[in-house]
């Protein structure tokens, strides 16, 4: 396996990044793990309604390359109808005048900052396998893939019911093809309480060896989202203002 590459993000990035810090809090970052996360592994994370990729991607401490829809990739219409009718209307609930404002205005923007964090589209169709080859040139890098599972078809939420198996399909693929074992790391990042967790792995090949099916797997991983999310509240952590 190659060494880790770090790799930079171009001015535009960084210019978006001083804008957003000026009035964005940096979060508390606790890793229960207490592993550094740049080598290969796959991070699971809650959404976080319209905030969490962003924030995540502002101050993670790690570098890592995020899934997303494949829509996000392609030309302005595309992303436009996908900013529109799918994440605004459906997922965030938004208006229709809110939605039609703030999906023509990132349309423009977003194809720049999701080619510069070189996001891996992905597919609900055979074109899956271009989506596992790409992310495994990654992790043969050494660099963290990011992926948000839950369904969010009806919306987000704080404490998440379902999980979607993806994550567990490239875990799968790079196992078998690649004999790469990896730890799946879960997340979860909380804007109210601006606090980032960071919860010990699971190790695939232990779960392969116990014989979970894919979808218990993802269950599992939600379940351990889900109490990151519980931690919160019962450690009662808070972020002081800076």
């Amino acid at each position: 396996m190659k060494k880790n590459k770090k790799f930079r993000q171009n001015w535009f990035f960084h210019v978006i990044k001083f804008i957003l810090n000026i009035y964005k809090r940096k979060p508390l970052i606790v890793n229960e793990s207490g592993l550094p996360l740049d080598h290969a592994a796959i991070i699971v994370a809650n959404h976080s309604g319209a905030a969490g990729p962003m924030d995540i991607s502002l101050f993670f401490p790690y570098p890592f390359i995020p899934w997303g829809a494949h829509q996000m990739k392609e030309g302005y219409r595309s992303r436009w109808n996908y900013a529109y009718h799918i994440f605004y209307r459906q997922k965030m609930k938004y208006g229709k005048f809110k939605s039609f404002v703030l999906a023509t205005l990132l349309s423009i923007i977003n194809k720049f900052l999701y080619v510069n964090m070189r996001l891996v589209p992905t597919y609900q169709d055979i074109r899956i396998t271009k989506t596992m080859r790409d992310s495994l040139k990654h992790l043969n890098d050494n660099i963290p893939i990011l992926i948000f599972p839950e369904d969010s078809r009806e919306g987000y939420e704080d404490e998440i019911s379902h999980f979607n198996d993806g994550f567990v399909v490239l875990a799968d693929y790079a196992y078998n093809h690649r004999n790469i074992d990896l730890p799946i790391y879960p997340v979860y990042y909380s804007k109210h309480d601006r606090i980032i967790i960071i919860g010990k792995p699971l190790i695939y090949s232990e779960l392969v060896k116990e014989n979970i099916k894919r979808s218990d797997i993802a269950d599992l991983l939600r379940i351990k989202v889900n109490e990151l999310y519980a931690s919160i509240k019962s450690r009662k952590v808070k972020h002081k203002n800076r």
